[in-house]
């Protein structure tokens, strides 16, 4: 991480193939000279978020590597591919919007042990993981001192939400939804472990579905974890990738990708209005406290100096993709990959020139930063050197 440039949050939702939009999104924030300190994500956007924390090189170009790894060029991956204008127009439409793609090597693949069908739990094999290896660093995932970062997943066994994250225990708020862990691929997988598509994720012997089934919009843990002055300074985008309204489902997969919309979207906007009155009440309470007597007892109490204590978080910019009502989370083909990809980048931009808003100043540079920048650029040329052939000395 660069100590001179600013920092934003970003919180991520997950939608599918939708999270190419937030690829998109992020591409633009950093090209205003910005960079992430802290991400969480749910599904999609866990994948999204370990890869800016885990790229070694320009972070969006590596979450752009990373969509056009997951992209497929036709219904059934490996076959010849099939030029477009040969393709009926019925079933590239049936493909795109009506049935999800079947196969994506690089995130699933269909199961074909049909004879274990009636114990089946789910309907595809993850195949994630050996794309997240092939292109993270986990060791700097789980630095948190280069980013903060947090996935969602949604206990099967318990009903509850975890937050997994990379900050260490010693500096999680307290409560159950922040279990300690050594962060790894198995966290990005419960993250996007969503029913009946891929099988639950265990993980120390418990088994988790999908983070959005519960908290789709992960700001809870971003407001949580923001430190000294973030709350007033640094600025919280939510790339919103889903449809508050849609025309009526036309089949079963649009009724189910509908549904789970309609969650997301309510609980984004609870979350928003929540943060809102949480803001409000704290400018009231201080107002407040500045109007009392300095010897007033309701001052001495625990009750009070704690509320007095929270933070109060300024700046919340909600981006919204505005994608259309027929644009499916379950199409991965490459021409709506790179559709999406622009697509975010532009809508990004337009909703923050509309606003009239501009990056805040860079801070000032602080000796742990400037030293794990030192520590980064030293590893980086050590590994080139390593790799660079051998050249015999000359005579």
């Amino acid at each position: 991480m660069d100590g001179r440039r600013p920092k934003f949050g970003v919180v991520l939702q997950g939608g599918g193939a939708l999270g190419a939009y937030e690829a998109g999104a992020i591409d633009y924030l950093y090209s205003l000279g910005m960079e992430c300190a802290i991400a969480a994500g749910a599904s999609a956007g866990a994948m999204n978020a370990a890869t800016l924390a885990g790229a070694t090189r320009y972070p969006p170009r590596v979450l752009r590597e990373l969509w056009e790894r997951l992209a497929v060029d036709g219904l059934i991956p490996f076959l010849p591919k099939v030029p477009t204008p040969f393709v009926p127009a019925l079933v590239q439409r049936i493909w795109s919007y009506y049935l999800p793609s079947p196969w994506v090597p690089g995130m699933y693949r269909p199961r074909l042990d049909y004879w274990n069908l009636p114990s089946w739990t789910s309907l595809t094999k993850p195949t994630l993981r050996r794309t997240l290896d092939n292109l993270l660093d986990w060791d700097q995932v789980r630095d948190a001192r280069h980013m903060r970062l947090i996935v969602s997943a949604s206990g099967v066994e318990t009903g509850r939400i975890a937050y997994f994250s990379n900050i260490s225990a010693g500096e999680l708020p307290g409560g159950p939804e922040y279990p300690p862990v050594r962060f790894g691929p198995e966290h990005v997988q419960a993250s996007g472990s969503i029913f009946p598509g891929f099988p639950w994720t265990m993980i120390t012997n418990r088994a988790w579905w999908d983070g959005g089934l519960i908290d789709n919009t992960p700001l809870k843990p971003v407001l949580d974890n923001l430190r000294g002055d973030e709350p007033a300074t640094m600025p919280i985008f939510v790339i919103d990738v889903n449809s508050d309204t849609a025309p009526l489902p036309g089949n079963m997969v649009q009724g189910a990708f509908r549904l789970l919309e309609m969650f997301a979207a309510n609980r984004l906007r609870a979350d928003l209005d929540t943060a809102r009155s949480y803001t409000r009440f704290i400018t009231a309470l201080r107002q407040a406290d500045e109007q009392l007597p300095p010897d007033a007892s309701v001052r001495q109490t625990p009750e009070w100096i704690e509320s007095l204590s929270y933070d109060h978080v300024r700046q919340i910019h909600l981006i919204n993709m505005n994608k259309p009502a027929q644009d499916s989370p379950g199409d991965f083909s490459r021409a709506s990959i790179e559709r999406r990809l622009s697509a975010g980048y532009d809508q990004c931009r337009a909703v923050l020139e509309e606003a009239g808003w501009s990056p805040p100043p860079a801070p000032a540079p602080t000796p742990a930063l400037e030293q794990l920048a030192a520590e980064r650029a030293s590893t980086r040329l050590r590994e080139q050197r390593e790799l660079e052939p051998h050249q015999p000395a000359r005579s």
